[in-house]
């Protein structure tokens, strides 16, 4: 169910009492608060894959500047 039709599942009318606007707005709270919740787990995995692939530049590079320091200097890995 996409959004439009989640809203329209509310029911929401003119002539939707306080109580049923409470309820209305309560679901919509809740739904927004999960939504947020998902999205803060996929930002901790985005951060998460981002600190990995900069751990593994740092690897590279160093891999690669040693590589570099033994061509020149006939130092041997």
């Amino acid at each position: 169910m996409n959004t439009q039709e989640q809203l329209k599942s509310l029911t929401i009318r003119k002539t939707m009492n306080t109580v049923e606007i409470n309820k209305s707005i309560m679901e919509l709270n809740y739904r927004k608060e999960k939504l947020q919740r998902e999205v803060d787990d996929i930002q901790s995995q985005i951060q998460f894959l981002a600190n990995l692939r900069e751990s593994q530049r740092m690897t590279d590079d160093e891999q690669s500047g040693q590589s570099l320091f033994d061509k020149m200097f006939g130092g041997t890995k």
